[in-house]
């Protein structure tokens, strides 16, 4: 590891402390000493590699380690409520080459840190699992954070098994409807939290992770509001991703389900909700003045057709907001700079013409702010990362732009060049906790190559027992139920 007493420096042609932020320095050399940047300043003998530009990692604040993208699985996209019912052929990896391969992907697309929502594929063994990951993350060295999922609650549909069942012709047929699931108990994950907080260190750390309120009980949700308060441990939760969701939040929390979690002391500033697809303008102003944040994923909530957050709110509210691929990115490579890039291009849509933030210049600052800093927060919490600035965290990516700036633009412009012309395939260096991860657009700490290689056997083996992603039967079951609305028609009471 480069973290020893040995400073370590690199040289760049321009460095970016933050894009959008502050100026541009020219002809700049970073040292880094113990994972940290001790001093940013004029380069000295050694000459900048033509092109080279420096800027703080970037931060996916919300996904889930899949090193197979679930098409590779031969899982077709499509609404939340109906896709999951797909996922159950997807197969059984070890959670170590599996988030291996995802983090180092990441690490090649410049991500220096992540929140991993852990999906359990054995509900009995999540701690083996989650160990696995933790010695993933070591190994690729970016940082990550494993949220602890907690769930049990509606397995199938929001809210009314039996109601689900009613609508099949032949039940019979389908044992999963009947068939005894493990469910963890409460005590059970505050446990597993407590030993994976063993494993914790500068870059690894974990978080609670209410999977969402429709599949978490209150008594959860409260324990675990007071965990974090009495620890200081971050929360992390999907959140009014797709409209069902929303409605059956309506439907069992009549006071307001943000108003209830506000009343068990859930909103706070270690509070992260990703999605926010469906948040109300009354809800974002909440939010805010809590402190919390919110994770966007635009290219997930389109390609499983959830809707879009509502951008022009949350920008008026000054909601703060990161930016998260969730697994899901537009071609499944985890380039984090187009997803920003689609953030912000939406953004402008959505507020469009004069005095929108494509008119003020704002939109490319906001998203570098939620692409390096507010992303970060979500992960790591508030430890003044995310700048280029002696006595800040030495996590940097560094990229070659040539390709997207073949002449010299004024400085004023270049983020804005940046963000609309960056991918991955520019990426030349990531650097985290002053230790190389990235160089020459390689990853230097695993094989990605040949991790990839062992997945695609895997799937590929899968793929040829032929056993179809989609039911019909059932999935036409799951439309039907929440056409029918049966979802909505709960007593608060019940939970």
């Amino acid at each position: 590891m480069n973290t020893s007493s040995h400073p370590t420096e690199w040289a760049v042609e321009r460095l970016l402390p933050l894009p959008g932020h502050q100026p541009v320095a020219h002809q700049q050399t970073l040292h880094a000493r113990d994972g940290m940047i001790t001093r940013v300043g004029p380069a000295g003998a050694t000459m900048p590699q033509a092109g080279s530009l420096a800027m703080p990692a970037f931060a996916n604040a919300h996904d889930h380690g899949r090193g197979l993208p679930t098409l590779s699985c031969g899982i077709p996209d499509g609404p939340l409520e109906v896709w999951m019912s797909r996922l159950g052929v997807e197969p059984h990896t070890l959670s170590f080459l599996n988030t291996a391969c995802a983090f180092a992907r990441m690490a090649c697309a410049g991500i220096g840190a992540t929140v991993h929502c852990h999906n359990t594929q054995n509900g009995r063994a999540l701690l083996q699992e989650a160990t696995g990951v933790a010695k993933a993350a070591q190994a690729v060295g970016i940082r990550v954070a494993f949220a602890v999922p907690f769930a049990g609650a509606n397995p199938f549909v929001y809210e009314s098994e039996q109601r689900f069942q009613d609508i099949f012709t032949h039940p019979e047929h389908f044992p999963a409807l009947t068939a005894p699931r493990h469910r963890r108990s409460l005590e059970e994950g505050l446990n597993i939290v407590d030993a994976l907080a063993e494993l914790e260190s500068p870059t690894f750390n974990v978080q609670y992770g209410p999977v969402g309120p429709q599949w978490t009980d209150r008594a959860t949700l409260e324990t675990i509001s007071d965990r974090s308060a009495a620890t200081g441990r971050r929360v992390h939760i999907h959140f009014f991703e797709t409209r069902p969701q929303r409605e059956w939040a309506d439907s069992m929390f009549p006071e307001g389900i943000l108003q209830y979690f506000d009343s068990i002391g859930l909103l706070s500033p270690r509070l992260t909700l990703a999605h926010g697809v469906w948040l109300r303008e009354h809800e974002i102003e909440l939010l805010a003045a809590r402190g919390v944040l919110l994770s966007c994923n635009i290219s997930s909530n389109m390609r499983l057709a959830s809707g879009l957050p509502p951008l022009p709110t949350i920008l008026a509210k000054k909601l703060k907001f990161g930016i998260g691929l969730d697994g899901m990115s537009l071609e499944d490579d985890d380039d984090i700079l187009r997803e920003a890039r689609l953030l912000r291009g939406i953004m402008q849509t959505l507020h469009p013409g004069l005095d929108g933030p494509g008119d003020t210049r704002d939109s490319t600052p906001l998203c570098f702010h939620a692409l390096m800093r507010v992303g970060r927060e979500c992960i790591v919490g508030q430890d003044n990362g995310g700048v280029l600035e002696a006595g800040r965290p030495a996590d940097f990516v560094i990229v070659n732009t040539q390709r997207v700036m073949p002449t010299a633009i004024a400085d004023d412009v270049l983020p804005e060049l940046l963000l609309t012309r960056l991918t991955r395939q520019d990426v030349q260096a990531l650097v985290v906790n002053g230790r190389t991860i990235v160089s020459d657009g390689r990853c230097q700490t695993v094989d990605l190559h040949d991790m990839e290689n062992e997945l695609h056997a895997i799937v590929q083996h899968a793929l040829a027992r032929g056993t179809p992603p989609i039911a019909p039967e059932w999935e036409n079951s799951i439309r039907q139920y929440y056409r029918a609305q049966l979802h909505t028609q709960n007593r608060a009471q019940q939970r």
